[in-house]
């Protein structure tokens, strides 16, 4: 196996293509549920022209859920949110979670397909993120890199003395 120096390791080599998007508007069900189908835990959003202009995550979702269930013990808060969803007649009112424009990430750090891996990792690690939006010249999400695809990355690059 031919193995490639990490600094050599480009976005587009280790990105997950065609990342699922979501907009301003969508509310925190429905992001719940797009997070659970797919099972991902982060997800570019997108404006009306499809430009990114933020980035949500499951911890996002779940702080904006602790900050409306006051007095409800951390671990019973998912259980009070999936009520909601199965119409179990919860007090809170889920309009009052607002929606994903409410509490994204905005000014997400991105990187293009051309870039190196290790610039990314770096710019990772100094932003405290765990995904980074990969976009075209346009500003349109073609891909997502998480610290996962970077980890996953390094055993290809690296080779043993004896080998």
């Amino acid at each position: 196996m031919k193995t490639v120096p990490f600094e050599q390791v480009r976005v587009k080599d280790v990105m997950t293509p065609a990342p699922i998007c979501v907009t301003g508007p969508t509310d925190l069900q429905e992001l719940a549920s797009i997070f659970e189908d797919n099972g991902i835990s982060g997800a570019p959003v997108l404006d009306t022209q499809n430009q990114v202009v933020g980035v949500v995550s499951k911890t996002d979702l779940i702080t904006r859920c602790l900050e409306h269930t006051a007095g409800v013990a951390a671990g019973d808060t998912l259980s009070v949110f999936s009520g909601l969803a199965a119409g179990t007649g919860s007090s809170l009112d889920p309009e009052s979670l607002g929606s994903v424009q409410d509490f994204m990430t905005t000014d997400p750090v991105t990187a293009t397909a051309d870039e190196a891996v290790v610039e990314v990792a770096r710019r990772m690690a100094a932003e405290r993120v765990h995904r980074v939006v990969v976009v075209d010249d346009r500003q349109r999400a073609i891909g997502i890199v998480t610290t996962l695809d970077v980890l996953d990355a390094v055993p290809a690059c690296v080779t043993s003395e004896t080998e």
